[in-house]
């Protein structure tokens, strides 16, 4: 309907400003290509033709639509004859129009790739992004759902996704969109080995040894296959007790340390007992170890009876009455 308005709007300009002696004057000669490549679903006759016309009808000729295109990087091979003879039935168009054409026109829709490079460049910036100042490194990286699209300005955007792990085997999908408009996605994977500076230890340590900086330094380790809760500040380590052997040059994780007591079994420790404004003071010896705030029992030695008490500050344990 639209190329119908055009159409009768253009014949009103052109018969008025050249009348039947100035198309007469202005020869109209079409000759069409043998090959031609197109791009759009539908083609236009300036894709497969040379035109000649006086002024606007050569405008109007050469976007007159000729037929549907093949699938992108297909060929469609169409008769000369009867692309002319479509021309022919254009009613506005000269008695005197030349058509030249061949036999056979071969009319290839073109289209372009998208470089498994830029799909890498693509997977190795999103890895960075979420990285943060971890160094890695990206191997066994492959592509698959690439084809070929239409001309034009192309857009990859990555999906999110679910996961955000970006370690060991990570696998994306991107949109792919020509001038705006989607052509499906791609999909990318690949194995991300990710190094982080791992507290580790410098000698083979014992089940029950609190660790002293000598025990500890950093390492830069691969990650990707270690479970999460690796540890990679000294100082947390520090004081703590180590709750299983480690050999040299292992690393430490949060399950591995627990805090140090501040009263073991055997120590001799300080009893307060409190009543409204008294205080009194006695010593004994601790039937059991404990942290801070930990309940264990202790030999009074003033009574030699055992009393229950909580640990509140070094070889300090307030009595219950």
């Amino acid at each position: 309907m639209k190329q119908f308005i055009r159409v009768v709007g253009f014949l009103m300009v052109v018969f008025a400003a050249f009348g039947v002696h100035g198309a007469e004057q202005n020869p109209v000669l079409i000759e069409i290509n043998p090959e031609a490549g197109v791009n759009a679903r539908a083609y236009l006759l300036k894709e497969i033709a040379q035109v000649k016309a006086p002024g606007m009808m050569k405008e109007a000729l050469e976007n007159f639509s000729m037929g549907f295109s093949p699938s992108i990087g297909a060929v469609k091979r169409e008769s000369g004859q009867r692309l002319a003879s479509k021309l022919k039935s254009i009613s506005w168009l000269p008695a005197t129009a030349e058509i030249r054409f061949p036999d056979t026109v071969f009319i290839k829709r073109v289209g372009q790739e998208v470089s498994q490079d830029s799909l890498g460049v693509l997977y190795h910036d999103y890895i960075k992004e979420r990285a943060g100042n971890h160094s890695f490194e990206i191997r066994e990286f492959k592509v698959r759902g690439l084809g070929l699209y239409p001309m034009g300005e192309i857009d990859l955007s990555v999906r999110p996704r679910r996961n955000r792990e970006i370690k060991g085997r990570v696998s994306l999908s991107a949109d792919v969109r020509v001038d705006g408009v989607s052509h499906g996605k791609v999909s990318m994977t690949g194995y991300v080995d990710l190094y982080d500076r791992v507290v580790c230890a410098t000698r083979n340590l014992s089940r029950g040894e609190i660790l002293a900086p000598k025990d500890l330094c950093l390492k830069r380790i691969n990650v990707s296959k270690i479970p999460d809760n690796y540890l990679t500040r000294l100082d947390s380590l520090v004081g703590m007790r180590l709750k299983q052997s480690l050999a040299s040059n292992g690393f430490f994780r949060e399950n591995m340390v627990e805090d140090s007591p501040l009263i073991n079994r055997g120590d001799n420790v300080v009893l307060v007992a409190r009543k409204g404004n008294m205080r009194i003071v006695a010593t004994g010896v601790a039937d059991q170890e404990g942290r801070l705030g930990d309940q264990i029992q202790v030999n009074n030695l003033t009574t030699n009876r055992v009393v229950s008490g909580r640990i509140s500050g070094p070889k300090t344990v307030d009595v219950f009455f």
